[in-house]
């Protein structure tokens, strides 16, 4: 049996709870974060606000913020286990304080609070030596499906994409569900086209899969939206947007 403790008490590290106590081979014994009451969430499980403690369990995940990775791994005193982070965007150099250090990336957004199918999530890998690799490949194979090895350089360009495809999107979707909400029109109706959209970027790509007024050229539309936007921020991101758009696709105007 594998012990293995996950240091954090937030989203992250509730799904990682979730997802790996439920493995054969695998124990998660160890729940240790900051504040007891957030610990409650993790049943069944012992949990622990005492950083100076050593942790003796053998795989450790660190499960907090990107800024307090640095901070939480030099706290932690792990006599002999792997010490990994499961962050997108920072290097596997900050656990340089650990001799057996990884990465145990899961490429997704965690907002729910149910337990999520690890399954079909992108996890991406890297370990200080090949001892670290594959034991943290072995455990990522039994979670998902898609499960490769990625260095911290690569791993950073890609989380780069995600913020672009995952955190810019949804404040798109943001500002469209404001609008909706004042024009007393229902944003849920765009939920199909939401799911196309996504559908046709992953199959033609999304350049091929661009349409709209801008990629157009078709300026009485764009300058009808402008007027109908009521606010100065709504009307920069869409003019910004739609001047990219039409830069971009300009040869075919």
């Amino acid at each position: 049996m594998i012990s293995i403790a996950i240091v954090g008490s937030g989203r992250l590290a509730f799904q990682l709870f979730g997802v790996l106590r439920t493995l054969k081979g695998y124990e998660v014994s160890l729940v240790l974060g900051r504040s007891e009451p957030a610990l409650e969430v993790f049943k069944d499980t012992q949990t622990s606000t005492d950083f100076k403690a050593p942790i003796t369990e053998q795989l450790v995940f660190i499960a907090v913020s990107d800024h307090a990775i640095t901070e939480v791994s030099s706290r932690i005193h792990v006599p002999n286990g792997i010490v990994c982070h499961v962050s997108g965007s920072v290097s596997i150099e900050v656990l340089n304080h650990h001799a057996n250090r990884g990465v145990f990336y899961p490429l997704q957004t965690f907002g729910a609070s149910e337990i999520m199918s690890f399954k079909e999530i992108p996890l991406l890998i890297e370990g200080v030596n090949e001892s670290v690799f594959q034991t943290l490949f072995s455990l990522a194979s039994e979670v998902s499906n898609r499960t490769l090895a990625m260095n911290s350089s690569k791993r950073r360009s890609l989380h780069l994409a995600a913020v672009w495809v995952n955190n810019f999107s949804n404040f798109l979707y943001t500002q469209a569900a404001e609008f909706c909400k004042n024009q007393e029109v229902p944003f849920e109706l765009l939920g199909p086209l939401m799911e196309q959209t996504v559908k046709n970027a992953l199959t033609i790509g999304p350049e091929v899969a661009q349409t709209g007024p801008a990629r157009r050229g078709d300026t009485n539309t764009m300058n009808a939206h402008m007027e109908s936007l009521p606010t100065e921020d709504q009307k920069k991101i869409y003019q910004y947007i739609s001047e990219a758009i039409q830069e971009k696709y300009k040869h075919e105007l």
